[in-house]
């Protein structure tokens, strides 16, 4: 298993995902596509902006002087890597958690996933991609989710980040999907991806 599975984990952005769907024989698909998210140096610089106020603010109100004053500007930025160490070790933990695509055993193995087992896919099953989340000019997030005809929904398999939400991207991995539901024998479910984006886009500027 772990032969298998440590050279798909390095997969961190879209078309080095999109180029392995398309040519290798197992696909690993984590429970975010990593390098896509938020990075833990933005994490370290948020927290600190935050913690650099609250200093500033905690000097002036309660007039802090001297060794009072360092001591509340250490305890601060070890909050700061507290909170720094903490979210990297969270992304550590999710790299190695998801599932393993086969394509010749038509099989979904979930890796670090305890709740879940192994699913053999069939003529009931299909895969869908539908929006998580963001607005259509920054940011879109999309869920890749397989589903059983009687079942309905069955597993959540991985959410997609694309930060510039730009029609290129979203097409990529529009191609993904149809890529993964044709060498898996299996029919997808739910509008195509750039169809979703426009509706969403017709619906924010209905909201205005």
């Amino acid at each position: 298993m772990n032969e298998t599975v440590r050279p798909l984990v390095r997969q961190r952005s879209l078309k080095t995902w999109a180029s392995a769907i398309e040519q290798q024989p197992r696909v690993w698909l984590p429970l975010q596509l990593l390098g896509q998210g938020v990075g833990a140096w933005s994490v370290f610089w948020g927290t600190a902006i935050v913690g650099v106020v609250l200093w500033v603010q905690a000097l002036f109100l309660l007039d802090l002087r001297g060794m009072v004053a360092l001591a509340c500007g250490l305890l601060i930025c070890c909050c700061v890597a507290g909170a720094t160490l903490s979210f990297r070790r969270a992304q550590q933990r999710d790299r190695r958690r998801g599932w393993e695509v086969d394509f010749q055993r038509r099989t979904l193995t979930p890796v670090g996933l305890a709740q879940q087992q192994a699913i053999d896919l069939g003529a009931e099953h299909s895969l869908g991609c539908y929006l998580n989340g963001g607005d259509s000019e920054r940011s879109l997030s999309f869920q890749l989710e397989l589903r059983h005809a009687r079942k309905g929904p069955i597993a959540a398999l991985t959410v997609v980040q694309l930060q510039s939400g730009n029609a290129a991207d979203v097409e990529i991995l529009n191609r993904c999907v149809n890529r993964l539901v044709e060498r898996l024998g299996i029919r997808r479910s739910g509008a195509p991806l750039l169809a979703q984006k426009a509706a969403t886009k017709r619906a924010s500027y209905g909201a205005r």
